[in-house]
């Protein structure tokens, strides 16, 4: 309508112009008394309203138009137009001027587009003065560090964060968050800061819903715009929904100038950001600016893009590295982890916090339970969708120890209830026990994995490490992710049909399986000097690990139960193995075989080729020949002096997506410990013949000897 109604002024002022082109205009007088500006000194950035008087001097005016300038009387000082078909005495005209990238003293001018008998009183003008409102050095550096634009399924708590890098606050009032940078600053949806200031190093967090918010993160955010609770509410103009598919969320100052920008999926914008989006991501993950000891702010993609997905709710955890001077205990499975496990548990006095993918050992669990009887106070992490599901000897040992005072938390997810997980697994195994000790290690507490009789189980590598300040980080890690606030944490119910009790029939086995292995390690505890690095999956992980193995100068000897070749791409790890050997460090690794696992055989299988054909010395510890029931281990060694110890496969999902834990130690003596268990397993004279037949392959000669005996009783029959 109203593209129609100018083509029809504009039509009528054409035949006006016939008419009068023909009639004399002495008839005609139209004058602007007076033009006026809200304020005469205004702020860069404001939009102010400039208003015109227009006067009929005589009496029937055709159509006409009054336009406004500034400086000039051309398009590029166009401030707008008013179309007018007819007046009485007087108009008002008035338009509004975004004064965005305008500075200094200007002349304001309105006019009037007619043919009049009087054009002197055609025209008018005023002053306006415009002080420069641009951001300082600190407030530009101001910066939108995570976005969330893909909430979960109903969940609608989608957040921005924005924070101070500076080492001064800044104050903050009126800026505002904008989906719309490109319109006028009043036609733009946003969200706008009341009047405050952004301290020093502090991040702000804006959510849709902070009781939505609250239920991912665990935390309360700083304002919310769409009001669900007590938080503050952010005074919103305006649809503000972030777009799933692709959009721009810019961050202003109250002067509407660009602070800074992200542009992500399908759209982009050039105020404050430089090349293509940033690439699209599912629900529930968060695009987080990159953090290389202080955040990246380049305006491009790549400071958002990492090689790890960042869900809503994990932990964005540093490295924890630390010497110190002191004592750990150095241990493996089936040859000693009991011992020194039911150790600590028999020597703690005031509690244990213990996170497990899975606690099946009967044993380990009778141990606890005296500690509770002890008024140790015992806190249990445990998986709560583990593969092929909670084991009723699990749920027997944790109501065993509810009953007892344990307190039990299970991570989960029910995505029909809207329950999202953080992680795809908690598959990290440690504990901390008087906030002072720490054990890490590879092996779940089941009967294989922490045997009570060591001629039985997997090969498992671990640590007892003595040091209030890694306990501390642990413990904050533990607390980090068992939040009872976040809604994928479940308590122990008993009545529970999956976190509770198993069913009344069920009879836990206590049998303690005896095998063949000869124990030929025993823990051994060392005192010295050692530097440790904590590392975190999917935190800091990869980066960690990959490092660890550009360290190698010598040699690196690699202890997995599976490796997968292809994540995104070739796995970092397995191409800087190859790197490393190319360049003269000798490598060696050594792979657990169980024709029963068929899925990490098949991935095992891959990775052997393609490290064989790379000249890579690798072997697989075939299970149905020896004494031990896998190797389970996780474990790396570089130059005789380094050692990863850790629960933390070589795929993608343990990698980057899983809560793991792990330690790199580097000291001589416990890397010497773990480098005799290591070759101890790799010249086992049980091992691999290098070419090991997959299960199909057995099942298809064994088919077809089936299939010829068959046809020989066939023959023989029909001889007869």
């Amino acid at each position: 309508m109203k593209a129609i109604s100018i083509s029809l002024i504009m039509l009528l002022i054409g035949m006006n112009f016939f008419t009068f082109f023909i009639h004399a205009h002495t008839d005609i007088d139209l004058g602007i008394a007076w033009v006026k500006v809200e304020k005469d000194v205004v702020g860069e950035g404001e939009i102010i309203r400039i208003k015109a008087r227009v006067e009929n001097l005589s009496g029937n005016i055709p159509p006409f138009v009054v336009s406004f300038y500034y400086d000039e009387l051309d398009k590029e000082h166009l401030i707008g137009k008013k179309y007018y078909y007819s007046i009485n005495v007087y108009r008002l005209p008035s338009v509004e001027w975004d004064t965005k990238g305008v500075k200094g003293y200007h002349n304001i001018i309105a006019c009037i587009s007619i043919n009049d008998c009087n054009e002197d009183n055609n025209i008018a003008n005023t002053s306006i003065k415009i002080i420069d409102t641009s951001p300082d050095k600190n407030e530009r550096r101001i910066i939108l560090t995570e976005i969330y634009y893909h909430a979960h399924p109903n969940m609608k708590n989608e957040y921005v964060c924005i924070h101070n890098p500076t080492p001064k606050k800044v104050n903050i009032s009126g800026w505002f968050i904008t989906i719309d940078p490109w319109k006028r600053v009043n036609k733009q949806r946003r969200i706008i800061f009341p009047p405050m200031f952004i301290e020093k190093n502090q991040s702000i967090y804006v959510t849709q819903n902070a009781s939505a918010f609250q239920l991912e993160t665990g935390k309360m955010p700083d304002f919310e715009y769409y009001d669900s609770c007590f938080i503050p509410d952010l005074e919103k103009y305006g649809y503000f929904i972030l777009s799933n598919e692709g959009g721009v969320v810019c961050l202003k100052d109250e002067y509407n100038h660009t602070i800074d920008t992200i542009a992500y999926g399908d759209k982009t914008w050039n105020e404050g950001w430089d090349g293509r989006a940033v690439r699209s991501v599912d629900a529930g993950v968060v695009l987080k600016r990159k953090w290389e000891g202080k955040y990246i702010d380049t305006n491009r993609s790549s400071d958002w893009e990492w090689n790890r997905t960042y869900r809503i709710g994990q932990t964005d955890f540093s490295s924890f590295s630390i010497k110190f001077t002191g004592n750990v205990t150095v241990f493996c499975s089936p040859d000693s982890s009991f011992n020194v496990i039911s150790s600590e548990i028999k020597k703690a006095k005031n509690s244990i916090y213990l996170n497990l993918y899975q606690f099946t050992n009967p044993q380990l669990a009778y141990e606890l339970e005296k500690a509770l009887e002890r008024n140790v106070s015992i806190k249990l992490f445990l998986e709560g969708n583990p593969v092929g599901g909670l084991s009723f000897e699990e749920r027997y040992i944790a109501s065993m120890l509810h009953e007892k005072g344990g307190k039990i938390w299970y991570i989960y997810g029910d995505e029909s209830r809207n329950v999202y997980r953080r992680y795809i697994f908690n598959h990290a195994k440690y504990a901390i026990f008087d906030n002072k000790t720490v054990i890490i290690e590879s092996a779940n507490w089941g009967k294989s994995g922490v045997p009570k009789d060591a001629t039985y189980g997997n090969r498992e590598w671990g640590i007892v490490i003595r040091n209030e300040s890694i306990a501390k980080f642990l413990l904050n890690v533990f607390e980090k992710d068992c939040n009872k606030n976040m809604q994928d944490i479940v308590s122990f119910n008993a009545s529970h049909f999956i976190y509770g009790a198993p069913p009344p029939y069920f009879v836990l086995d206590e049998s303690i399986p005896h095998g063949e292995y000869i124990p030929s390690f025993p823990s051994k505890t060392i005192n010295g000097t050692f530097n440790i690095t904590l590392i975190l999956s999917p935190d800091n992980a990869e980066n960690e690990i990959k490092n660890f193995i550009l360290s190698a100068k010598e040699s690196i000897f690699v202890e997995q139960a599976y490796i997968e070749k292809e994540w995104e791409s070739i796995n970092p790890f397995l191409r800087e193995l190859v790197r490393k050997n190319e360049s003269g460090v000798e490598v060696k690794v050594l792979l657990n075989y169980n024709p029963e696992y068929e899925s990490t055989n098949e991935m095992n299988e891959e990775t052997f080729i393609y490290l064989k054909e790379r000249g890579i010395d690798v072997k697989f510890l075939y299970t149905n020949s020896s004494p031990l029931a896998n190797i389970h281990n996780k474990g790396v060694i570089i130059d005789g002096e380094g050692v990863l110890i850790s629960s933390i496969n070589f795929n993608e999902n343990s990698v980057r997506n899983n809560r793991e834990v792990g330690i790199i130690i580097k000291n001589k003596d416990v890397a010497e410990y773990f480098t005799n268990i290591f070759k101890y397993d790799w010249n086992a004279l049980i091992h691999h013949k290098e070419e090991i037949m997959s299960k199909e392959k057995i099942e298809m000669i064994l088919i077809g000897i089936i299939f010829g005996i068959t046809f020989f009783i066939i023959y023989l029959h029909k001889r007869r």
